[in-house]
């Protein structure tokens, strides 16, 4: 499965966009140490100061921003902590919830319809929302009524973020999962495994295995996309990877500005450039979280096309193989993932 993928165009476009993304970010942090220095004042053909932010027509490739620093180097800075923030998420989500699906369907049955209704009742809560709730003690109200008190640093508040955005999720994928290990089980082919005094065990290697292995990565590219979305959106409520602090800018103008420089605390502090004359300033982080998204989008496409080809070619084979024979046609293939949407 892994070298159909590498051949395939859409998936091998949006996994190089990512892994060069965050490649240039860590290479620029062994470099240089995440440096970016403020610019001196440019001037015009007639010498003259210009006053900064500079467009990106004055100071290619992307500008400068309101503390004159140059925007190009504050996205490859951030990057590694977007991206990386967002792959840690879905991995610490993805993973734990098809083992606890695996308790909950084999052990948990009891306890399935209260489960099942505290979770349906918990999906209508906004996660945006709960998750801004949650996050604001410590990465907003800290800094505004403590700046210099608070007793959390950078990794408290990295860590605080990433469990919060990670834990909100769990029951929801956990119950995904568990349907889905139902439907499984649920396969006249099981039925003659039972018959034949087949063990937890040797359901879980021979039958449960082959069909959510492939699922896993399609949910897990469809979990990236949702964090991206949800890292964005906290942003443009001040909530940051890693937290943030005050700074004066250049116009004497306090602005509370991201210790990491991620993409959502560039997003949320040059927000207010929308209202002012320096409107593409706002865009760029949503460009560039644009891209990421789109970036995985493709990820999924081409992972979708390589395990459609894969179910495809195992049904009309009809092998023997056990793994493979229990393997359904491609558009059951697909229905956790449509129900996760």
């Amino acid at each position: 499965m892994l070298k159909k993928l590498m051949k395939n165009r859409s998936f091998m476009m949006g996994f190089l966009f990512l892994f060069g993304m965050f490649a240039a970010s860590l290479v620029y942090y062994v470099g240089w140490g995440d440096e970016v220095p403020k610019l001196d004042l440019l001037k015009n053909e007639e010498g003259e100061l210009l006053s900064p932010p500079y467009s990106p027509a004055e100071y290619p490739p992307l500008g400068t921003d309101n503390f004159n620093r140059n925007i190009f180097l504050l996205i490859i800075v951030g990057a590694k902590y977007t991206i990386g923030a967002a792959i840690l998420i879905t991995l610490c989500r993805v993973l734990p919830s098809v083992f606890m699906g695996l308790v909950l369907h084999f052990y948990l049955k009891p306890f399935r319809r209260i489960i099942d209704n505290i979770v349906d009742a918990a999906n209508y809560f906004p996660p945006t929302l709960l998750s801004f709730l949650l996050l604001n003690w410590m990465l907003l109200d800290g800094p505004l009524h403590h700046p210099e008190g608070f007793p959390y640093g950078f990794t408290d508040k990295t860590v605080f973020y990433l469990v919060i955005l990670i834990v909100i999720s769990l029951p929801s994928l956990t119950l995904l999962f568990t349907n889905e290990y139902d439907r499984i089980m649920s396969h006249e082919f099981i039925d003659s495994a039972k018959v034949l005094g087949a063990t937890k065990r040797h359901y879980i290697r021979n039958h449960i295995r082959p069909f959510i292995l492939p699922q896993t990565l399609l949910v897990s590219i469809r979990e990236f996309m949702i964090i991206m979305l949800l890292i964005a959106h906290l942003g443009v409520l001040n909530i940051y990877i890693g937290g943030s602090s005050f700074k004066v800018d250049l116009f004497d103008n306090p602005f509370l500005v991201s210790l990491s420089n991620e993409w959502s605390g560039l997003l949320g502090g040059w927000w207010q450039f929308l209202w002012t004359t320096y409107p593409w300033i706002s865009f760029i982080p949503v460009v560039f979280f644009t891209l990421t998204i789109l970036s995985a989008k493709l990820m999924l496409i081409g992972a979708t096309q390589v395990v459609e080809t894969l179910m495809e070619y195992s049904t009309d084979e009809g092998s023997t193989d056990e793994s493979e024979t229990t393997c359904l046609k491609g558009k059951e293939m697909f229905q956790l993932v449509k129900e996760a949407k």
